[in-house]
Protein backbone atom coordinates (compact mmCIF):
# COMPACT_ATOMS: atom_id res chain seq x y z
CA UNK A 1 0.00 0.00 0.00
CA UNK A 2 2.83 2.44 0.68
CA UNK A 3 3.98 2.19 -2.97
CA UNK A 4 0.56 3.12 -4.35
CA UNK A 5 1.20 6.93 -4.31
CA UNK A 6 4.58 6.39 -6.01
CA UNK A 7 2.98 4.25 -8.74
CA UNK A 8 0.28 6.89 -9.24
CA UNK A 9 2.91 9.65 -9.65
CA UNK A 10 4.88 7.54 -12.18
CA UNK A 11 1.72 6.88 -14.22
CA UNK A 12 0.75 10.55 -14.09
CA UNK A 13 4.19 11.65 -15.27
CA UNK A 14 4.10 9.14 -18.10
CA UNK A 15 0.75 10.55 -19.29
CA UNK A 16 1.97 14.14 -19.34
CA UNK A 17 5.06 13.49 -21.40
CA UNK A 18 6.12 16.54 -23.40
CA UNK A 19 6.59 16.19 -27.14
CA UNK A 20 10.28 16.52 -28.06
CA UNK A 21 11.26 19.70 -29.89
CA UNK A 22 12.34 17.75 -32.99
CA UNK A 23 8.88 16.17 -33.30
CA UNK A 24 7.25 19.60 -32.94
CA UNK A 25 9.44 20.95 -35.76
CA UNK A 26 8.59 18.02 -38.05
CA UNK A 27 4.89 18.44 -37.33
CA UNK A 28 5.08 22.19 -37.95
CA UNK A 29 6.95 21.66 -41.23
CA UNK A 30 4.28 19.20 -42.40
CA UNK A 31 1.53 21.66 -41.47
CA UNK A 32 3.33 24.51 -43.25
CA UNK A 33 3.58 22.38 -46.39
CA UNK A 34 -0.13 21.50 -46.16
CA UNK A 35 -1.02 25.18 -45.87
CA UNK A 36 1.22 26.15 -48.81
CA UNK A 37 -0.43 23.42 -50.90
CA UNK A 38 -3.91 24.64 -49.93
CA UNK A 39 -3.15 28.27 -50.82
CA UNK A 40 -1.55 27.28 -54.14
CA UNK A 41 -4.42 24.87 -54.85
CA UNK A 42 -6.95 27.66 -54.24
CA UNK A 43 -5.33 29.98 -56.79
CA UNK A 44 -4.60 27.18 -59.28
CA UNK A 45 -8.26 26.11 -59.14
CA UNK A 46 -9.40 29.69 -59.71
CA UNK A 47 -6.95 30.16 -62.59
CA UNK A 48 -8.22 27.02 -64.31
CA UNK A 49 -11.86 28.09 -63.91
CA UNK A 50 -12.60 25.41 -61.31
CA UNK A 51 -14.47 27.67 -58.91
CA UNK A 52 -16.13 24.74 -57.11
CA UNK A 53 -12.73 23.41 -56.03
CA UNK A 54 -11.55 26.88 -54.98
CA UNK A 55 -14.67 27.39 -52.88
CA UNK A 56 -14.31 23.94 -51.28
CA UNK A 57 -11.10 25.24 -49.64
CA UNK A 58 -12.99 28.04 -47.88
CA UNK A 59 -14.60 27.82 -44.43
CA UNK A 60 -18.40 28.04 -44.28
CA UNK A 61 -18.04 31.05 -41.95
CA UNK A 62 -15.60 32.83 -44.27
CA UNK A 63 -15.25 36.60 -44.10
CA UNK A 64 -13.28 38.69 -46.57
CA UNK A 65 -12.45 42.36 -46.13
CA UNK A 66 -10.91 44.76 -48.65
CA UNK A 67 -10.97 48.57 -48.73
CA UNK A 68 -13.47 50.14 -51.12
CA UNK A 69 -15.35 46.83 -51.40
CA UNK A 70 -18.25 45.25 -49.63
CA UNK A 71 -17.31 42.62 -47.08
CA UNK A 72 -17.77 39.05 -48.24
CA UNK A 73 -19.62 37.14 -45.53
CA UNK A 74 -20.04 33.40 -45.80
CA UNK A 75 -19.35 30.56 -48.12
CA UNK A 76 -22.11 31.41 -50.62
CA UNK A 77 -21.00 35.04 -50.91
CA UNK A 78 -17.43 33.91 -51.58
CA UNK A 79 -18.61 31.51 -54.30
CA UNK A 80 -20.73 34.26 -55.88
CA UNK A 81 -17.78 36.66 -55.90
CA UNK A 82 -15.40 34.13 -57.48
CA UNK A 83 -17.93 33.25 -60.20
CA UNK A 84 -18.53 36.95 -60.86
CA UNK A 85 -14.80 37.65 -61.31
CA UNK A 86 -14.34 34.58 -63.49
CA UNK A 87 -17.23 35.72 -65.72
CA UNK A 88 -15.98 39.32 -65.86
CA UNK A 89 -12.33 38.37 -66.51
CA UNK A 90 -12.39 34.89 -68.08
CA UNK A 91 -8.75 35.08 -69.20
CA UNK A 92 -7.49 36.54 -65.92
CA UNK A 93 -5.01 34.63 -63.79
CA UNK A 94 -3.61 35.12 -60.30
CA UNK A 95 0.11 34.98 -59.73
CA UNK A 96 1.01 34.81 -56.05
CA UNK A 97 3.96 34.64 -53.71
CA UNK A 98 3.68 33.40 -50.13
CA UNK A 99 5.80 35.83 -48.12
CA UNK A 100 5.20 34.63 -44.60
CA UNK A 101 3.45 31.76 -42.86
CA UNK A 102 2.86 31.30 -39.14
CA UNK A 103 1.04 28.51 -37.31
CA UNK A 104 -0.17 28.45 -33.73
CA UNK A 105 -2.27 25.45 -32.72
CA UNK A 106 -5.33 25.29 -35.02
CA UNK A 107 -4.90 28.75 -36.57
CA UNK A 108 -2.45 30.00 -39.16
CA UNK A 109 -1.86 33.19 -41.04
CA UNK A 110 -0.32 33.55 -44.46
CA UNK A 111 0.86 36.83 -45.96
CA UNK A 112 0.57 36.76 -49.74
CA UNK A 113 1.54 39.23 -52.42
CA UNK A 114 -0.38 38.67 -55.61
CA UNK A 115 -1.13 40.15 -58.98
CA UNK A 116 -4.10 39.57 -61.23
CA UNK A 117 -2.85 39.26 -64.81
CA UNK A 118 -4.69 39.80 -68.06
CA UNK A 119 -3.50 39.20 -71.63
CA UNK A 120 -2.10 42.30 -73.30
CA UNK A 121 -2.99 42.19 -77.03
CA UNK A 122 -0.15 44.51 -78.00
CA UNK A 123 2.67 42.92 -76.01
CA UNK A 124 1.26 39.40 -76.45
CA UNK A 125 1.87 38.51 -72.81
CA UNK A 126 0.12 38.55 -69.43
CA UNK A 127 0.36 41.88 -67.60
CA UNK A 128 -0.85 42.83 -64.12
CA UNK A 129 -3.95 44.96 -63.88
CA UNK A 130 -4.27 44.68 -60.10
CA UNK A 131 -1.89 43.76 -57.28
CA UNK A 132 -2.49 43.28 -53.58
CA UNK A 133 -1.04 42.08 -50.31
CA UNK A 134 -3.34 39.94 -48.29
CA UNK A 135 -3.44 38.10 -45.03
CA UNK A 136 -5.28 34.81 -45.08
CA UNK A 137 -6.27 33.32 -41.72
CA UNK A 138 -6.71 29.58 -41.86
CA UNK A 139 -8.46 27.34 -39.38
CA UNK A 140 -7.73 23.65 -38.92
CA UNK A 141 -10.54 21.15 -38.48
CA UNK A 142 -9.98 17.65 -37.20
CA UNK A 143 -11.57 15.79 -40.13
CA UNK A 144 -11.33 18.40 -42.89
CA UNK A 145 -7.85 19.84 -42.47
CA UNK A 146 -7.14 23.52 -43.13
CA UNK A 147 -9.72 25.95 -44.54
CA UNK A 148 -9.43 29.64 -45.46
CA UNK A 149 -11.34 31.36 -42.66
CA UNK A 150 -10.62 35.08 -43.10
CA UNK A 151 -9.01 37.29 -45.73
CA UNK A 152 -7.84 40.89 -45.45
CA UNK A 153 -6.59 42.47 -48.68
CA UNK A 154 -4.95 45.81 -49.42
CA UNK A 155 -4.48 46.90 -53.04
CA UNK A 156 -0.92 47.86 -53.95
CA UNK A 157 -1.55 48.61 -57.61
CA UNK A 158 -4.63 49.01 -59.75
CA UNK A 159 -4.78 49.79 -63.44
CA UNK A 160 -8.07 51.53 -64.14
Amino acid sequence: MKYLPLIFIVILLACTKEVPESEKKISKTVEEENIRKLINHFYTAYNSGDIETAVSLVDTNYKGIAPDSEDVNGFEAMAKELYQYRNEYPEGKWEINIEELFIENDLAYVIISGSFLMPDPIEKKMNPIYSERSVKILKKYKNEGWKIFRSFSIPTFSYN
